[in-house]
């Protein structure tokens, strides 16, 4: 008998993402009521003798199944006609009945997130972006994902027409349903050095394409692991336990509890290879099961840091029980517990490094960069909230806000001034000590940004005189925000030499309108010689810049 782990809202997830799983049979009450009648002893006789833990009498006294399952309490123990039996396996499987794309709704219809690879979807041409806004002459629009699905699926070897909507055009297509399958492990190459493993699900195959995954990434000469378990909801028992050879060799890889209080032990199978490069894990709340038992065994053999957050909490195993009508009862049977003996079950998996507020990925990425490639990372947008969350994260000691939070992305540079009340449609004008290069300023070497999120605010420059620019945002400004005026030492004077030292002005903007006139004649300060003022990190005292005085004139 095969174990199972339920995957967290695994219908209503892999419906409202992906076309192609067949739903749940819409059988009648009454017709449902009366085949599970004919089980009902099989199925009490089952948890009296088989159910992980002493069922009360309350619960096998119901009248039908649904009842029994409903006063028992267990949203893992479920009742599967044949139908949705199968479906349930497909899913694990990745492998679903119809047209082969993943979905978002829409109020007009269902819109084309992405198109399966070798799908009758692809094969007609349906693109990203598509709407689809019937099938056969039926209106999506203001359906739920479950309605929607309900009119594009079908028997395998029907077809559906379809309407879509593609920008301002409306296409007519006929697609075929057949039953398509999608890899449970992706593997790609991140910048360049990271091996990148997605699992999606730990199905029948998942261990040797995870194994396949690896070799070809190897092969690549990356120097450094992600694997993504975020929103994997785990699968088979054994599939985990496989893929946790990879990482822990042939050692305890989860411990399961039977319902006589027995403790067995789980040991990971001899693998080909083992990785030992730094390894990240991703985790996230919808992380359970399986996802669990890997990576509770990687965390407590100390193989790979784990970032993200908190996993889902399900450290209960299942079993498929088939009935004498068709159906299959999915039963919790044991418990399970980390290699070393951790709770799992309603506690989780906690992460080594917790990422909340931005992306997990992004962070990881960070943290397998060295130094100052994760430096120029961090200053572009794509990573400006990760890499403030993680050190923010990691530096348990100092706090960003104590020591001022421009330092995490320039380290080197000078704070000039922090000025509060800056108008949202505020010009700056930039006073040099020395006459300047006026073809070394653009938007790269002085920048205004955006300091909660890293978007540069798009700027134009005008020359007010040798020494002199005013900066223009080309926008208002965000009310109440922080913004900095960051001046990078690559701006050169006219003989070609490069200022010494970065700065950083710190702006807070008014609540107020940014409805306002702005003012041309406002200036915010001028920048003195370097001889007037301290600075750090600075080889040639006689080029620089620093502002004396940011206030309007």
């Amino acid at each position: 008998m095969r174990e199972f782990f339920w995957r967290k809202k695994l219908l209503g997830r892999f419906t409202a993402l992906l076309l192609v799983l067949t739903l749940i049979l819409s059988t009648s009450t009454s017709a449902l009521a009366a085949t599970n009648d004919n089980v009902l002893p099989e199925v009490r006789d089952l948890l009296q003798k088989q159910y992980a833990d002493p069922v009360s009498q309350d619960v096998l006294s119901a009248p039908t199944i649904d009842e029994m399952l409903r006063r028992l309490g267990d949203p893992h123990t479920t009742y599967f006609s044949s139908q949705e039996y199968q479906d349930f396996v497909d899913s694990v499987n990745m492998s679903f009945t119809g047209i082969g794309i993943h979905i978002e709704m829409l109020p007009e219809g269902v819109k084309v997130v992405s198109v399966v690879k070798g799908s009758p979807a692809e094969e007609v041409g349906l693109k990203a972006g598509d709407v689809i806004v019937s099938a056969d002459g039926q209106s999506l629009a203001g359906l739920s994902d479950e309605e929607a699905v309900k009119y594009l699926r079908g028997p395998e070897g029907s077809s559906v027409q379809i309407s879509v909507k593609r920008g301002t055009e409306t296409k007519e297509f006929t697609v075929a349903r057949r039953t398509v399958s999608e890899p449970t492990v992706e593997g790609s190459v991140l910048d360049g050095h990271i091996g990148y493993i997605q699992l999606e699900s730990f199905g029948d195959s998942t261990p040797m394409e995870f194994a396949s995954a690896v070799v070809k990434l190897d092969y690549q000469n990356v120097d450094s692991w992600i694997v993504d378990l975020r929103d994997n909801g785990g699968g088979y028992l054994t599939s985990a336990i496989d893929i946790a050879g990879f990482f822990i060799g042939s050692n305890v890889a989860v411990k399961v509890k039977d319902r006589t209080g027995v403790l067995h032990l789980y040991q990971a199978p001899y693998q080909p290879f083992t990785l030992n490069q730094p390894i990240i894990f991703l985790t996230n709340e919808y992380s359970a099961s399986a996802s669990e038992i890997l990576t509770s065994a990687v965390k407590d053999y100390k193989k790979a840091t784990i970032v993200g957050t908190r996993t889902y909490g399900k450290g209960t195993v299942q079993t498929m029980f088939p009935l004498s009508n068709g159906g299959v009862l999915k039963m919790t049977v044991d418990h399970f517990y980390s290699a070393f003996g951790h709770e799992i079950n309603k506690v989780g998996v906690t992460p080594d490094v917790n990422i909340v507020n931005s992306d997990s990925l992004k962070a990881a990425e960070l943290m397998l960069a060295n130094k100052q490639t994760a430096l120029d990372m961090a200053k572009t947008p794509d990573y400006w909230e990760a890499w403030r969350e993680l050190v923010n994260t990691t530096s348990s000691d100092v706090k960003p806000e104590q020591y001022a939070l421009y330092s995490l992305y320039y380290p080197d540079y000078q704070k000039m001034a922090e000025i509060a009340n800056v108008s949202l449609n505020q010009l700056f004008n930039v006073h040099f000590n020395k006459a300047v290069d006026w073809q070394s300023v653009n938007d790269s070497t002085i920048e205004l940004i955006n300091s909660m999120t890293g978007e540069r605010i798009l700027t134009t420059f005008e020359t007010l005189g040798p020494s002199d620019v005013q900066v223009i945002p080309e926008k208002d400004l965000s009310p109440d925000s922080t913004y900095w005026l960051v001046v990078h030492p690559t701006v050169k004077d006219t003989s070609g030499k490069a200022m010494s030292g970065g700065t950083v002005t710190i702006l807070h903007t008014t609540q107020g309108s940014a409805a306002e006139p702005k003012a041309k004649t406002q200036s915010f300060g001028s920048f003195r010689p370097l001889s007037e003022r301290p600075l750090t990190n600075t080889n040639d005292p006689d080029y620089g810049w620093a502002i004396q005085d940011l206030t309007k004139k």
